[in-house]
């Protein structure tokens, strides 16, 4: 059986399944990969690690945003020391 794809923001993804609503009718589900709030935070502060000064230039507080992006991890971290 071939997968069925569908186009969204003129990217393709498998349609996983279809799910139907009295309001809305039989709409798919789209299989999009989705980054982690840990990932998307760590790549956050990744990029200003790497590139300051892309940031300074767009007046951002680099230095306030990785320490903020370094606290916001830190308790992503406390959350999986708990949980194991």
């Amino acid at each position: 059986m071939e997968q069925k794809i569908m186009k969204v923001g003129g990217r393709e993804y498998p349609i996983a399944g279809y799910v139907t609503t009295k309001q809305q009718g039989t709409l798919p589900l789209v299989d999009i990969p989705m980054m982690s709030d840990y990932k998307w935070h760590l790549s956050c502060l990744n990029s200003r690690l790497e590139n300051p000064e892309m940031y300074r230039a767009a007046d951002e507080d680099v230095e306030a945003v990785i320490a903020e992006l370094r606290e916001t991890l830190a308790r992503y971290d406390a959350c999986r020391e708990i949980i194991a």
